[in-house]
């Protein structure tokens, strides 16, 4: 009794229906946890009634740490350690010598049975021939005491059982190294500037095993566990943005007739129509305050140090403002208030770095900053009234924003105060992150897809043959085993038909 109980257990998690369930299943937590923000608050959502309820009963915003989500991925990992398991041991059949019997190859509803006026060794002959002539390859064979001959031929790049169990070892490494992923992962910035090394950490309290199962906050990080990052230069290129002049804002016919017309268009760059193509850091790591190793980030080249991964994420700038003569400390949002100018200034983007023009040209750019001066609100009741029109209308010119090119060193007036831009300098922004499950995906993931795509397309083909011996002349048997989309079978059945009777 209980061993057909465990039978049966294990007949339905081998099954590849319920590895089907099981991943439809998952399907639609990573559904869910696209769609609601995963590891946000209630307060992000706005839907209301029956759904709000449900996605509160099963902590839907928490779907991929819920228990829901990491029982059926349980499952999944046992169904695919038991498959691995059962086609484990059909690898171990298939590499023993087939036992070949006229009752087992005529069994087959597809097999070929042909009554043949030839000698059995000159059938033997013919079929063998046919076999070889097509890049079959004889595999080990048995056969019984009393049939002529037989023979196992296989032809195919690679057994397809071999495929299925790479195929499954491969989506086990996969979930092996999510879960390794999901467990002990972790990821942050940080902004460095030149002269300003930054301390990183090689572990984190910010883990999933750690908020749960470790010392979580308590972490204490050792010094072996730490280095430092140091920016030694950051630069920026630069080319300048196109524009087409008189280009019409909306609509397909007039745009047609625009870029149709006998003259061209015109695309014109204007001065500073800057537009960044490129920028890097240039670091250096240290190591017990030492320098070790020197290195080069830019977008799509990030730096693998002791299992972090450094990126490339953006940059930003920082300048000193002087107002006739004196420093100016910016204030809340990062916006200027100067003694004696009615009004604030705040700082726009920043331009440092390499220009390429269109002909090939470069050159270094003069650092500047856009600042945009906002004079003071007109006071309640200023400009009112029909006879005070005019008024009104200079009032509100005069509130418009201005905005000034500020460059580095070059003062500047501003409403009547001289205001110069000193020091700006470039601060780079990394991310990195730890994920010690990735070299496990780099392994799987092309292994899963060309294993199904030979299992799927490729051809494997394995014919099994007896010859018997008849009364004036032989008896043939065969029977084909053939997959992939390009197996042919009916074409082989025909082919060893047509080769056999002619």
């Amino acid at each position: 009794m209980l061993t057909d109980i465990l039978d049966y257990i294990y007949g339905v998690l081998t099954s590849t229906k319920t590895t089907i369930v099981l991943f439809g299943f998952i399907l639609v937590f990573f559904l869910v946890g696209n769609v609601l923000p995963y590891g946000g608050s209630y307060e992000q959502i706005k839907v209301t009634g029956f759904a709000r309820t449900v996605i509160e009963t099963f902590d839907l915003l928490n779907v991929y740490s819920g228990p829901w989500f990491l029982t059926t991925a349980g499952l999944f990992l046992i169904n695919l350690l038991l498959c691995t398991y059962k086609r484990a041991k059909w690898m171990t059949r298939i590499r023993r010598p087939a036992v070949l019997a006229p009752t087992t190859l005529a069994a087959h509803k597809d097999a070929i049975d042909l009554e043949l006026p030839y000698s059995p060794e000159e059938t033997a002959e013919r079929v063998e021939t046919f076999f070889r002539n097509r890049l079959f390859f004889q595999k080990p064979s048995t056969t019984r005491i009393d049939v002529h001959k037989g023979g196992v031929y296989e032809q195919g790049f690679i057994h397809y059982l071999w495929l299925s169990l790479a195929f499954h070892v491969a989506v086990l490494l996969a979930v092996i190294g999510s879960t390794v992923t999901f467990l002990f992962s972790f990821e942050s910035e940080m902004t460095i500037f030149p002269g300003t090394p930054v301390e990183v950490a090689t572990v984190s309290a910010d883990t999933l095993w750690n908020k749960r199962f470790g010392e979580g906050e308590r972490l204490v990080v050792s010094e072996d566990a730490k280095f430092s990052l140091g920016l030694k230069e950051f630069t920026v290129e630069y080319t300048q943005r196109p524009t087409i002049v008189d280009f019409p804002r909306r609509g397909i016919v007039p745009r047609m007739k625009n870029a149709w017309r006998l003259e061209g268009l015109k695309v014109v760059a204007r001065e500073d129509s800057y537009y960044p193509v490129g920028y890097a850091s240039e670091l250096v790591v240290y190591e017990n305050g030492s320098p070790v190793k020197e290195a080069r980030v830019e977008v799509n080249t990030p730096l693998r140090y002791r299992g972090l991964t450094i990126y490339q994420s953006a940059y930003e700038y920082k300048f000193d403002l002087y107002a006739n003569g004196n420093k100016v400390e910016a204030g809340e949002d990062d916006i200027y208030t100067i003694p004696g100018l009615d009004g604030t200034l705040e700082p726009g983007y920043v331009i440092a770095g390499k220009l390429y023009l269109s002909d090939g040209t470069e050159y270094v750019i003069e650092p500047f900053v856009k600042m945009t001066y906002t004079p003071p609100e007109p006071e309640e009741g200023e400009g009112e009234g029909e006879a005070e029109g005019d008024a009104g209308a200079d009032a509100k010119e005069k509130a418009m924003p201005e905005t000034f090119k500020l460059t580095e060193g070059k003062p500047m007036d501003i409403k009547g105060t001289s205001v110069r831009i000193d020091n700006i300098r470039a601060g780079t922004i990394l991310s990195y992150r730890h994920d010690p499950g990735v070299s496990l995906l780099w392994i799987a993931v092309p292994v899963i897809f060309f294993a199904m795509l030979f299992r799927a397309w490729g051809r494997w083909c394995r014919a099994s043959y007896i010859v018997e011996k008849r009364p004036g002349g032989s008896r043939l048997l065969v029977h084909l085993q053939v997959f992939g989309v390009w197996g042919g079978e009916e074409g082989m059945t025909e082919a060893i038909k047509r080769s056999m009777t002619s």
